[in-house]
């Protein structure tokens, strides 16, 4: 039996059998039926063929021609993908679907100014969708337009009534709301697991007497923050112990980077040709034990590899910060103060506490050697330097307010702000301006190569962190570099990063309750020179004392709760919180 079509396009068939009378309804729905599954098998070009005979018959249908660019769109011809649905926005200029399609194209095609418009458009046409107002929200904060901003209420109150729709990411840069992101988590992986099999077959022993087999799962698999958090992990592993297996559908590699992941690795597969049902398939054929997967709803993640069980026992780790709401993921890889007791409502998930920090490191990276001069980098010399070097999309107007309410009270200061585009500079100015800074005390940093980026840090006297979304790997890097990270502890997991990093680093005191006690820290540092002197002779000390970089440690508490995990799992026991 043929798929029901959808009922805007069965009611072409009233057009189509006007343009052509001798054709029936069913030869209508067989042309269309063909087209759908061309698309469905990545026959584009057949796909490409038959929309385009039925636009070219029946034009004035805005349905068939959002198909079109459909096909277009999925091939990467962005320009013809924009045409054509600029042709369903000419017939329905009311619709705001078109306008989401057209924004969605451009954003792809990373022309991002002109996918803003479009967005916003289509958000003042339907004010209640969620999809719309997701990316929306995601491309103002990219430019630090805060506008989102000015009815956060509203704007919950649209994601929390249609929590299924839009990604699961971009709130988190947002609102620091685990409740709303917990139902949106889990109304996504519902949706999701409608295509995944409810029971799974496990052909495998016991892993008592034989080596654990760990499976990695990503498309980080190159020069990316998770990969330099992970890296020494990997060659840490007690091969004697442990057999490690890495899915990688990394786009586009590093020549250097994968033969690195070889070398540590017992086994390397690229899947990124293979579906989630067949990658979770070769999981279960290489009998692992446990499946790590480290991207969560990030850019390309694939979680129905998870809901299709690739492995008995399922982490997320490292990669997505908050719950998946997807059942098949038994497990969350955090610490005592990501997630506390009484945050374990928020997660899905049970819990593998780590002792110490959850974030693992590589400390066999060389320590900055202050290669930059202030004045090379445009810094004044004596000034008191603030650091943003979070990605432009953390930082919201909460927390800039404290930040310009510290370069108002402590004179001569600036605000040194990673920002590589224009229009995010712009935007930063006049928001300084607003609040009776000049916009000269804010100094803007390029994006550069990952080793200049350690070097520069140095010149920061104190990082100010962010507030919903925290540094992560910043914030280890910042302190890495000897910088202090002035850090306010939030509610949910990606709001209390920092705070455990700071803590296990053996420096509690940087991590504040409330941004009234953020701005009285960061103002005792940038006005008292020995304090200062003194934090960050305590963080030079702690480097190699503490269990931040204590990379040897950190493997071997992971790798006791993953063991305790998987052989839960062999005594025929249901996931539970484990490690504290």
């Amino acid at each position: 039996m043929n798929k029901p079509l959808r009922k805007d396009l069965l009611d072409i068939a009233i057009d189509w059998k006007t343009a052509h009378p001798d054709l029936a309804r069913d030869t209508y729905r067989n042309i269309i039926v063909t087209a759908e599954k061309a698309i469905q098998n990545g026959d584009f070009a057949l796909a490409e063929k038959l929309y385009t005979e039925l636009v070219e018959a029946i034009p004035n249908a805005a349905v068939l021609w959002a198909q079109l660019a459909q096909v277009y769109w999925v091939t990467k011809r962005f320009d013809q993908a924009v045409k054509a649905i600029l042709g369903a926005v000419k017939l329905e200029p009311l619709n705001p679907a078109w306008y989401t399609a057209v924004g969605t194209i451009l954003m792809e095609a990373k022309r991002v100014v002109d996918a803003k418009a479009f967005f916003e458009t289509a958000h003042q046409l339907d004010p209640e969708d969620a999809s719309t107002l997701v990316r929306m929200m995601r491309l103002k904060l990219d430019f630090c337009d805060w506008s989102i901003y000015e009815d956060t209420k509203n704007v919950e109150r649209v994601l929390g009534n249609a929590v299924a729709k839009g990604d699961q990411f971009t709130p988190f840069l947002f609102s620091d709301n685990p409740t709303l992101l917990k139902r949106r988590a889990v109304a996504a992986a519902k949706r999701m697991t409608k295509v995944a099999p409810t029971v799974v077959r496990f052909e495998r022993d016991s892993a008592e007497n034989r080596k654990i087999r760990i499976g990695y799962f990503s498309n980080d698999f190159f020069h990316h923050a998770t990969m330099q958090l992970l890296r020494r992990v990997l060659e840490l592993h007690d091969r004697d112990k442990f057999e490690i297996f890495v899915y990688d559908y990394t786009a586009t590699h590093d020549p250097d980077l994968t033969e690195f992941v070889k070398k540590n690795s017992d086994q390397y597969l690229s899947v990124k040709d293979k579906t989630d049902f067949e990658v979770a398939e070769i999981a279960r054929a290489d009998k692992i034990d446990a499946a790590l997967d480290l991207k969560g709803y990030t850019t390309g993640g694939r979680m129905r590899i998870f809901a299709n069980r690739a492995a008995p026992v399922q982490v997320s780790y490292l990669g997505y910060p908050g719950t998946t709401g997807l059942k098949a993921i038994d497990y969350f890889l955090a610490d005592p103060l990501t997630i506390p007791a009484e945050a374990r409502k928020h997660m899905s998930e049970k819990i593998l506490y780590m002792p110490q920090c959850y974030q693992p490191n590589d400390n066999t990276r060389p320590l900055p050697k202050k290669k930059f001069t202030r004045a090379q980098l445009g810094l004044p010399e004596d000034a008191i330097v603030f650091g943003s070097f979070n990605n432009p999309n953390k930082v919201g107007p909460e927390e800039f307010d404290v930040w310009m309410k510290l370069l108002k009270a402590v004179p001569d200061s600036v605000l040194w702000f990673l920002a590589d585009r224009e229009e995010i500079q712009v935007n930063i100015k006049q928001e300084a301006e607003k609040r009776g800074v000049g916009a000269d005390r804010v100094i803007f940093a390029p994006r550069c190569a990952t080793e200049d980026h350690f070097e520069r840090i140095t010149l920061v006297d104190i990082f100010l962190d962010t507030f919903a979304c925290n540094a992560h790997t910043t914030a280890s890097e910042t302190l890495w570099a000897g910088v202090p990270v002035v850090t306010k502890t939030g509610q949910q997991f990606a709001a209390r990063v920092a705070t455990s990093i700071v803590h296990a680093i053996g420096c509690p005191e940087l991590a504040c309750d409330s941004k009234e006690a953020y701005f009285e820290l960061a103002l005792k540092l940038a006005t008292d020179r020995e304090a200062l002197a003194a934090i960050k002779q305590k963080l030079s000390d702690n480097v190699f004392a503490t269990p931040l970089y204590d990379s040897e440690q950190y493997t071997r508490d992971f790798e006791a709760l993953l063991t305790k995990a998987v052989r839960h799992y062999d005594a025929g026991k249901k996931p539970e919180h484990m490690g504290l």
